[in-house]
């Protein structure tokens, strides 16, 4: 029963900081998305995809590490880049964790203590691929207080792609 209770209220806390930040946290500002590999309408499908789904809680027009909902996506990708051998296990790997999010396969425990695990997504596993082969493919902007941030809880280690 505790249990059930406390899924209850992450899920609630989830909804509520995902509208919270929908309306306030950006101050109206929306992350912007630049492509180097994807080209047309597919670019503009991913842009919104990756816009819509993600940045509601991975922003990085956030102000401080203290204003996130949950980690950056810089940060994730930089995660996932020095947990993989290479773009296929990337994608595969960050794809099936997003797919069906459990504690077992996340990478980074630290932000599920501390945001809780993220939610099931309801993109189908096309749009999830598609996302994560742009998040690999591309720069992804990083909120202005990331280095810091990186610097002071990772000793700035260096990642193997950016």
């Amino acid at each position: 029963m505790k249990q059930k209770i406390k899924i209850l209220i992450s899920s609630l806390f989830v909804i509520i900081s995902i509208i919270q930040v929908g309306c306030n946290s950006t101050n109206g500002q929306k992350a912007e998305i630049t492509s180097d590999n994807i080209t047309g309408s597919e670019s503009s499908e991913v842009s919104n995809l990756l816009s819509v789904n993600c940045y509601a809680c991975h922003n990085p027009n956030t102000n401080s590490h203290d204003e996130i909902l949950a980690p950056p996506l810089a940060g994730i990708k930089m995660r996932y880049i020095n947990a993989t051998n290479d773009k296929e296990d990337f994608i595969n790997r960050m794809s099936g964790f997003i797919f069906t999010p459990n504690t077992e396969a996340a990478l980074m425990k630290g932000p599920v203590k501390r945001f809780g695990l993220m939610p099931k997504t309801a993109l189908n596993e096309d749009e999830i691929r598609k996302i994560v082969t742009y998040i690999y493919e591309n720069e992804i902007e990083e909120p202005s207080w990331f280095k810091e941030h990186e610097k002071e809880m990772h000793g700035g280690k260096n990642n193997k792609k950016n």
